[in-house]
């Protein structure tokens, strides 16, 4: 054995052999355990070396609660927004994350959904399950995706694998990100998020959630879109305003959308969403595949591991830290 003991938390795994092959044959000892209070953490990384999350929220108070020999935290997955960083800055824990392990998956789901809310499959589907045989033109509006701008909106990584895989089907595609500061092969650049809005029939959201991103599609950016658009959201639910996309969809201003992230999740089974018109929606999915899965795991062990030992971080990057 290794002598390095990592903690898991409990529900960050779709399968607990992701991590156990690795940890095997690193000769990692692994605890799996409940981190969603200060004391559960406390608990649950008590003499571990490094702790791993997916979706937990990792607030000051729980950063404060780390035992001495935590050296690292592991990031199962790309987002940051529930880890408080400037907490893991202050208790120097490094944070590594994994920007890398599903850029493919994350972007074919959002080319899945714009597809499938552009050619009106779902509504067909539902329709002529109902009995009913409707007319296409009735069904969905089906622009032309040729004669179409497609907008996007963030063009880190993810963003820039969607356009690639788009780009043949369009006319053109316009972005707006204002960290890209270099040009995008076949790219239209704009600094303007209004100017996107209201050039592109075909909008998908790929930007970080921050303060600067809450709610940045609202119902007056929902307005400024042309009527019969599109949206698709595989980022964060935050990104959206949800009461003002119900609304553009059930006016009809909107033709489809498509969402695999909420505000809240899991989405309550209240939720107006669950009965929303011409809305596709999916539990937060859009990162899994047979080998995605594996992938991120085996990538997050293995990186937590090297920086335990003093070696060189492979596969993620760090958001907070090396520190001294």
């Amino acid at each position: 054995m290794s002598g390095v003991k990592i903690a898991i938390a409990e529900g960050s795994l779709g399968d607990r052999t992701w991590a156990t092959s690795i940890a095997d044959k690193l000769g990692i000892e692994l605890v799996f355990g409940p981190v969603e209070t200060a004391d559960e953490i406390a608990a649950t990384s008590a003499g571990c070396d490094a702790v791993m999350v997916s979706l937990h929220k990792m607030t000051a108070e729980k950063f404060s609660r780390l035992p001495e020999t935590v050296k690292v935290l592991g990031r199962l997955g790309v987002g940051l927004d529930s880890i408080d960083l400037v907490a893991a800055k202050e208790f120097k824990i490094p944070v590594i994350f994994q920007p890398m392990y599903a850029l493919n998956e994350v972007a074919n789901h959002a080319v899945a959904m714009m597809m499938t809310l552009h050619r009106g499959i779902w509504q067909a589907t539902n329709t002529t399950r109902n009995g009913e045989w409707i007319q296409a033109i009735q069904i969905a509006e089906v622009a032309s995706l040729q004669d179409s701008s497609l907008g996007v909106i963030g063009c880190g990584r993810i963003g820039r694998n969607f356009i690639e895989k788009m780009q043949p089907f369009v006319k053109e595609v316009i972005g707006y990100d204002p960290m890209v500061t270099q040009p995008i092969p076949g790219v239209t650049m704009v600094s303007n998020l209004d100017e996107l809005l209201e050039k592109c029939k075909f909008i998908s959201l790929h930007a970080p959630y921050m303060p600067s991103t809450h709610h940045i599609i609202g119902k007056r950016e929902l307005a400024l879109m042309p009527k019969g658009s599109i949206l698709v959201n595989v980022s964060r639910g935050g990104l959206i305003d949800e009461e003002a996309l119900v609304e553009a969809l059930e006016s009809g201003h909107l033709d489809g959308a498509g969402l695999d992230v909420f505000e809240k999740e899991p989405l309550p089974l209240d939720s107006v969403l669950r009965r929303t018109m011409n809305l596709l929606i999916s539990p937060h999915m859009a990162w899994y595949s047979q080998s995605s899965g594996p992938r991120l795991v085996e990538w997050g062990v293995r990186d937590v591991f090297a920086f335990i030992k003093g070696e060189k971080v492979e596969f993620g990057q760090f958001a907070a830290g090396p520190f001294n």
